[in-house]
């Protein structure tokens, strides 16, 4: 078991922190659950989920589409929609799906935190990630520790200055073609799952480019087969990946439901941007 000793003045005002945990089969495959916490005003409790890359359900900051990328050198998420939650996604050929994929969440909302808390989660997070890839033997390289976090919102921007989860996904050519003159996005870099938000002339239809990665893909791959109706009309398509990343899932699908004639372009540009 993993447990990872809190710096204690951020997360719990001084607070004696304490520890508990175990293990547990998670789509059959052994899987860590552990939590700190403290008793007192301003206590916060912080729980860590440690499980291979091949437990394919993802969750929490892994599979949010309004996560932003944890950066500093991780494949990784992080949340902040209601509470605060992080993902982390750590290389290991010898584990079960090339990886481990870490999970981290504070239990209070996200109003009631500190920026120093809300930190805290991430760190959490990477630092939960470390120990156990030293603990398991993981040889992928592993990100520097969290300074801060990304906490942006979504942004509208014209698709010509598109930066972030939008970037390449238009060329002007189709922008101007397709009339399309605004995209909502979220930073890119490294999040598990990303999204792409762009608003089609017709009133209430816009197109939803989503990319997934590691346990993320293997997730939305899962549902997609499992329940074939809900991806009428959509474009899919596969992509291999490094590490623990393992195949990237690519959806490109107009809501509500017409077929765009342009999505296989769409998706091919987020792949090379993704460094698939």
């Amino acid at each position: 078991m993993t447990l990872v000793l809190m710096e204690r003045q951020a997360p719990f005002g001084g607070a004696e922190p304490e520890f508990g945990g175990h293990t547990a089969e998670w789509v059959d495959q052994e899987t860590e659950y552990c939590a700190a916490w403290a008793h007192g005003e301003g206590a916060v409790q912080l729980k860590p989920n440690i499980r291979p890359a091949a437990a394919h359900r993802a969750s929490g900051a892994a599979e949010n589409t309004s996560a932003t990328p944890m950066g500093l050198g991780w494949n990784g998420s992080f949340a902040v929609t209601d509470r605060p939650e992080a993902g982390v996604l750590v290389d290991g050929a010898s584990l079960p799906g090339n990886g481990l994929l870490v999970l981290a969440e504070a239990r209070q909302d996200i109003d009631e935190l500190s920026d120093a808390q809300v930190l805290q989660v991430a760190r959490f997070a990477t630092e939960s990630a470390r120990r156990a890839a030293e603990r398991l033997g993981c040889e992928g390289p592993l990100g520097q520790r969290p300074a801060t976090v990304d906490r942006s919102r979504w942004q509208r921007r014209p698709a010509a200055q598109a930066e972030g989860t939008c970037r390449g996904v238009l060329g002007p050519q189709d922008a101007a073609r397709l009339r399309i003159a605004t995209v909502s996005e979220m930073p890119v870099g490294g999040a598990l799952t990303e999204e792409c938000s762009v608003k089609l002339p017709a009133k209430g239809h816009h197109v939803r480019l989503t990319a997934y990665s590691g346990p993320s893909a293997q997730q939305e791959t899962y549902l997609d087969y499992r329940c074939p109706g809900s991806v009428k009309g959509a474009f899919m398509r596969s992509h291999p990946s490094r590490g623990a990343l393992g195949t990237a899932y690519f959806k490109f699908e107009e809501i509500p439901g017409r077929t765009p004639k342009r999505g296989f372009e769409a998706v091919s540009a987020v792949r090379t941007r993704n460094g698939c």
